[in-house]
């Protein structure tokens, strides 16, 4: 998987980005998962923002939520402003230390529209650091990851619609311009560069912790998959400048549909 991103300062899950399911509220119980390969699940356990690098030498941020769905963006860095061609994410499953997971990825890299399917293995230190390895289409690369300092980044802070409310000019990952309206509410309009317009909602997760659920529906042509519904997460940080704050959002249905949204103001 390229994952050649990094949230500047933050993350991205994993991303981003980047999606599979919007994840819902976090458990601490134990159930048995079909990711874990039928082993006991200890759901939450792995959650949390990672950054890292891959083995051919890229960065990657990741985000794993309470219900062990991650998510992964990547892209280009920027100064401190992530350009992002690509997301994937999957539902995996935390077993006190191990986390496995299967992934779709939509990589919109290099003018390229490729969803590729794959498997995640790793092992994690809960609220410190995350080490494994993905595999997609016969490759694999390793990884090394830790989190971020909560200065940067507060995952246990629930997020905060006032935050995002309002207007956002940003970029897909189809490489289109979009603009992004979000009310007080949570409920959200746009419409691409490409005359495709959209809405849904975006609001805070009811795990209390720092990301939004996100839903969407395409409208008619041109979208490229009118009508299409999709879910996934949303965050919102603050650049390493203080001042500029970011968006990112990313949504899926299964492997046909993934994109991602990201913005600065």
């Amino acid at each position: 998987m390229k994952m050649q991103s990094r949230f500047s300062t933050l993350l991205s899950v994993v991303f981003s980005l980047t999606l599979l399911s919007c994840g819902g509220g976090s458990s601490g119980s134990n159930s048995v998962n079909s990711s874990s390969g039928g082993r006991s699940n200890t759901a939450g356990q792995a959650q949390g923002v990672y950054e890292g690098t891959t083995s051919n030498g890229l960065t990657f941020n990741a985000m794993v939520l309470p219900s062990d769905v991650f998510y992964a963006v990547y892209g280009n860095l920027v100064g401190s402003v992530l350009y992002i061609c690509g997301m994937a994410t999957g539902q995996g499953a935390s077993n006190n230390g191990d986390y496995s997971a299967s992934e779709n990825d939509f990589d919109y890299c290099g003018g390229r529209a490729a969803v590729l399917s794959g498997n995640v293995t790793a092992t994690y230190s809960t609220g410190v650091s995350m080490n494994g390895s993905i595999t997609e289409n016969g490759n694999t690369e390793t990884f090394n990851a830790t989190v971020p300092p909560s200065s940067q980044f507060n995952f246990g802070t629930a997020a905060s619609v006032s935050a995002v409310s309002g207007s956002w000019n940003g970029t897909l990952t189809d490489g289109e311009s979009a603009t992004v309206n979000i009310d007080s509410l949570g409920n959200m309009s746009g419409t691409s560069s490409g005359g495709c317009s959209f809405s849904g909602t975006i609001k805070p997760d009811s795990s209390n912790k720092n990301f939004f659920d996100v839903s969407v529906t395409l409208g008619s042509s041109p979208c490229a998959t009118p009508n299409q519904s999709s879910s996934g997460i949303g965050v919102d940080y603050r650049l390493s400048d203080g001042v500029t704050t970011q968006l990112i959002a990313g949504v899926s249905s299964g492997s046909s549909f993934g994109i991602v949204f990201a913005a600065q103001r």
